[in-house]
């Protein structure tokens, strides 16, 4: 198998790119051809990440020659990048190719060092993909249903954890209680090269820092008040696995910096030591804070939030996604079956119409609970799907949970009333919390408490 694919009409041009570039990629390999139908065979035996082309490899159609060489490839190679080399003044070929899948293009006459700056920079691109798509095929499939859902935002979450997955960087994961945060961590460590090593998720406590610091990092015998033994520390658990910790925010500053050692360094030192232990796993952070608040506020050190950030996963809340519900409902019945042999098998239309009008502060973990509660309820009454009436909403049926007057202000009143209550239970009673589900501010959180 070759790296790199040059296509030239040229035969001397085609000799003399290839002696330019090969001692300017080495140590990539390059192999070449004179036509589309040379290249077409040779892209199927040799399946080169990269391909090089002319667009004119036809005098008698032209630059068109080119264009159905290139779609031809975007077919039955999807997965090499294509370079495109134009003619000089034909920037509109460029953009042409560009808008058919090409990952770049060079007008002519082109400087070698450029070529083979953009030829390594397409290999380097082609590998990772190869690798994506590897994961998404042997791992992805099982793993991923449990991120049920064909919204287009949760459609594009599991494909940026399949492409997160496939390499090695530090993650934030930002999402509201609820939506499955730690779901996401599990998932980019089973789809990883680390799968076959330890998972390690971490939540603090509401200790002291020297005992949140003796958890993560280990410390020797004496090194603080109850000490009366030496201790490994669960970062030292998860060498060569993952460490996900949980509520990031809830850490200690003083932790905090101490995990900067272990994501630049890869090193720790324990509680009550003199050196450093060499460590190598991979972090993953979550909070479900906003996190320009967590950082002006200090909950989260800014010199950290640099170091992890530039590989930021959002999980959208399950508001922004009612969709989704159908299959979510769907998914949770599944694992009931599997896991009880519960035979509730649906959920009514007028059900699923209740669940879809619901803004769900406590997010897909909130509905999860609905739906295993309908469930139980609706096998009692001997019925194989969940209806209105086994759904409970504030301790009541819903069939029997609306407001009493029919009064336009009053259904609204109520409705409003609903959605603060579901928030303060999503946020146990915290009203920053539950406006900030809501969208409000503290002022008009406070003013709708008061009006009852």
């Amino acid at each position: 198998m070759k790296d790199v694919l040059l296509v030239d009409d040229d035969a001397g041009q085609l000799q003399s790119m290839a002696r330019a570039l090969s001692p300017l990629v080495s140590p990539l390999s390059i192999c070449g051809a004179g036509d589309s139908a040379a290249a077409l065979s040779m892209a199927l035996q040799e399946d080169p990440k990269v391909v090089v082309l002319d667009l004119c490899l036809n005098e008698k159609i032209g630059v068109e020659s080119g264009f159905q060489l290139l779609q031809a490839l975007r077919v039955q190679n999807p997965l090499a990048r294509l370079i495109v080399l134009t003619g000089h003044g034909s920037i509109v070929h460029g953009i042409r190719a560009l808008n058919l899948g090409a990952a770049s293009f060079l007008e002519k006459p082109s400087e070698p060092a450029h070529v083979a700056a953009l030829v390594k920079d397409a290999v380097s691109q082609a590998v990772l993909r190869r690798e994506y798509e590897q994961l998404a095929q042997k791992r992805g499939s099982p793993l991923l249903e449990q991120l049920s859902g064909s919204s287009a935002s949760i459609m594009a979450l599991r494909e940026q954890l399949l492409f997160i997955a496939s390499t090695q960087q530090s993650v934030l994961i930002l999402g509201e209680t609820g939506t499955g945060k730690g779901l996401c961590a599990r998932l980019i460590h089973e789809m990883s090269p680390r799968r076959s090593k330890k998972f390690i998720h971490y939540q603090p406590n509401f200790g002291g820092g020297d005992l949140v610091q003796s958890e993560l990092f280990g410390h020797l015998k004496g090194a603080f008040t109850g000490a009366t033994e030496a201790r490994k520390g669960i970062v030292l658990e998860a060498h060569l696995g993952t460490l996900f910790i949980d509520e990031l925010d809830e850490l200690t500053p003083d932790t905090q910096i101490k995990l900067l050692d272990l994501i630049q360094e890869k090193r720790i030192r324990p509680v009550g030591a003199d050196s450093f232990q060499s460590v190598d796993c991979r972090f993953l952070a979550a909070t479900n804070r906003d996190i320009e608040e967590a950082i002006s506020s200090g909950k989260i050190r800014r010199d950290l939030h640099h170091r992890i950030a530039h590989c930021l996963v959002r999980i959208p809340p399950l508001r922004e996604r009612l969709a989704d519900i159908p299959d979510l409902c769907g998914m949770f019945l599944r694992q009931l079956q599997e896991r009880e042999g519960l035979n509730v098998f649906e959920v009514t239309p007028e059900a699923l119409g209740e669940l879809s009008k619901r803004a769900w502060p406590g997010n897909v973990r909130e509905l999860q609970g609905m739906v295993e509660t309908a469930a139980y309820h609706a096998r009692f009454k001997n019925r194989a799907g969940i209806t209105l009436e086994d759904l409970t909403i504030n301790g009541r049926s819903a069939q029997h949970s609306g407001p009493i007057s029919t009064s336009f202000h009053e259904q609204v009143r109520h409705f409003k009333a609903r959605l603060i209550e579901q928030a303060l239970d999503a946020s146990e009673g915290n009203q920053v919390q539950a406006a900030k589900m809501l969208g409000l501010d503290r002022g008009t959180m406070r003013r709708a408490l008061t009006r009852g």
